[in-house]
């Protein structure tokens, strides 16, 4: 018989839904922020927090933070793999160490420290959501750095699937990607944790803007039911739903 806990999100919510917007993209401060403003609803921004200037440049997140929404980590430089591109010389998780991959998780977390000082826990966000480094005979996870200084990572998952409080990687947690998805798939998406009891986890970069975008009218459809299902989806960023988890299994012996 399969082991029973008792209800892991609040009230009488029958899952969690976490926002995740990645990249700090301009259409997110002018389009997503006042929508989630509008409907009470609080979500992850991940910002990359490279260049001398990163105080100035990402002031306007600070107002973001005092609405209730988490600033979390997407590195200082973003690297992703070589496949990408063609010089084999170039800057890579492939030529990278464990050691380069944790000194820049900690510029990240330390500007984002100074960023918005009252936030006590952040999440990271895997550039490309990738988590290793190195090649063949010398690849490793990053995994278990992001363990030692963030609560929790978001990385990419296997579609459809969701998860479960029980079970789930906190440091490497599923998630999908929204881009192109209309609002109809992502409310279908929602209603499956629903069935569950289990945690969701969307990916967002640009609303109407860039290459991974997503229709301002199809994230609005979603915005729109999470506000009107605020009583069965606990809609809640993604470090939130770490501690509530941490604290669940805590209470059930796991």
């Amino acid at each position: 018989m399969p082991q029973q806990f008792t209800p892991c999100w609040p009230g009488e919510c029958r899952a969690a839904i976490s926002l995740t917007f990645d990249d700090g993209m301009p259409s997110q401060l002018a389009r997503a922020v006042p929508m989630l403003n509008e409907a009470d609803l609080q979500a992850s921004f991940y910002l990359v927090m490279r260049g001398a200037d990163y105080l100035e440049k990402l002031a306007p997140w600070r107002e973001v933070a005092k609405a209730g929404h988490e600033i979390g980590s997407h590195t200082v430089g973003h690297i992703c793999s070589h496949a990408f591109r063609d010089n084999p010389a170039a800057k890579g998780l492939e030529n990278m160490t464990l050691d380069d991959i944790e000194k820049d998780l900690v510029e990240a977390k330390s500007r984002l420290r100074q960023l918005v000082p009252d936030q006590k826990e952040m999440s990271f966000c895997y550039p490309c959501y990738m988590e290793h480094v190195g090649r063949g005979p010398t690849r490793q996870s990053y995994v278990p750095v992001v363990a030692r200084h963030h609560i929790a990572g978001r990385g990419k998952g296997e579609f459809p699937f969701a998860n479960h409080p029980a079970t789930v990687d906190l440091h490497y947690a599923w998630s999908w990607p929204a881009e192109r998805m209309p609002g109809s798939q992502m409310v279908g998406l929602v209603e499956a944790c629903v069935a569950g009891n289990r945690w969701g986890i969307l990916t967002f970069h640009g609303i109407q803007e860039g290459h991974l975008s997503v229709a301002e009218s199809d994230l609005r459809e979603l915005v729109n039911y999470l506000k009107v299902n605020h009583g069965r989806v606990w809609t809640a960023p993604v470090a939130k739903v770490a501690r509530r988890i941490l604290d669940w299994r805590a209470a059930n012996g796991i």
